[in-house]
């Protein structure tokens, strides 16, 4: 842990809370957009979330906000306070937030992942932050301007390669500037996916975790995001076909999905993920050292783009 949460700062962290380490942390898996531990205490075991240090503190304050809010409806861990009443610590440039620690049971499946997200969802239609700050997921107006920059700065061919394929599934798939702005934003958690939603051993818990991505942003989006991070891009097209139509019935059976959203899903879901930047890939490696990530996103793409008839398909059917 020293190298990720040193002891000085981890210490300083937890005085905010009125706490103090009773042993060593454990970091938690995961942590692209910021890094977690498990901490013991008098108070019991504790989780030290360090959110990115680029994060302003608007962002971080948004983070905990959110996170709290879902903590209300039972669909978060709680927060701690700090001794001062905020939900956040700061040590140096670093902001913190603190939670109790929720041991894993077993990781959800798409159905059961289907009707906790649509809980989320609901229950974000009555979420209202103070203070305003810029959304961490974002589009670019046209959706090819940000790939189109960096195809411009970048002598690099495999980057110019990856972008041109990238700029033609905008192309052939991808919805256009205008049919985007006509979808409706509402707040999502931004990284949904079974990591971060702890199946506890009381079955009836089911809590998201790490809303540093939260944003408003196309429902749509994250329903189809969310149900790629549940599966196997190994499975039959059969297979594929019927887990989606039993994880959108899963979602609707808690919050109906208008006719309109089953419509633009996939190729709105293909649109975002062919325009992003913020972590550009390509099949060999990425500018953030992370190939095996790039890899995967690579493939991931491709595999969507070759079910998108199918997917589609599926998501404009009626409902029983």
């Amino acid at each position: 842990m020293t190298t990720i949460m040193g002891a000085t700062e981890l210490s300083a962290c937890l005085h905010q809370y009125g706490l103090q380490a009773g042993g060593p942390a454990r970091r938690l898996p995961g942590g692209h957009v910021g890094q977690s531990a498990v901490v013991p205490t008098a108070q019991g075991l504790v989780v030290v979330k360090r959110c990115n240090r680029r994060f302003e503190k608007a962002r971080v304050q948004l983070v905990a906000q959110a996170h709290q809010h879902a903590a209300r409806a039972g669909l978060a861990p709680p927060l701690r306070l700090t001794y001062d009443g905020q939900w956040t610590a700061q040590v140096d440039d670093a902001m913190y937030t603190v939670t109790e620690y929720v041991d894993h049971a077993e990781q959800a499946g798409p159905t059961v992942f289907a009707s906790a997200l649509a809980a989320l969802h609901n229950h974000f239609e009555s979420f209202s932050p103070q203070g305003r700050c810029e959304d961490f997921l974002q589009l670019p107006d046209p959706p090819a301007a940000d790939l189109e920059r960096i195809r411009r700065q970048t002598d690099d061919a495999a980057s110019r390669q990856a972008i041109d394929w990238r700029m033609k599934i905008l192309t052939e798939f991808g919805l256009d500037a205008q049919s985007l702005a006509a979808v409706p934003r509402s707040w999502v958690h931004g990284d949904a996916r079974p990591d971060n939603l702890l199946i506890t051993r009381s079955p009836d818990r089911r809590l998201f975790i790490d809303f540093d991505q939260v944003s408003r942003f196309p429902r749509p989006y994250e329903i189809v995001r969310a149900f790629v991070a549940c599966i196997s891009p190994q499975m039959s097209s059969h297979l594929l076909g019927s887990t989606f139509r039993e994880y959108l019935n899963a979602y609707h059976t808690i919050a109906p999905i208008p006719a309109t959203d089953r419509a633009i899903m996939i190729d709105l879901y293909i649109t975002v993920q062919a325009a992003e930047t913020r972590t550009f890939t390509t099949p060999q490696g990425e500018i953030r050292g992370m190939p095996a990530f790039a890899r995967a996103r690579h493939q991931q793409l491709t595999w969507i783009t070759e079910h998108r008839d199918l997917l589609r398909g599926v998501a404009e059917e009626a409902q029983p």
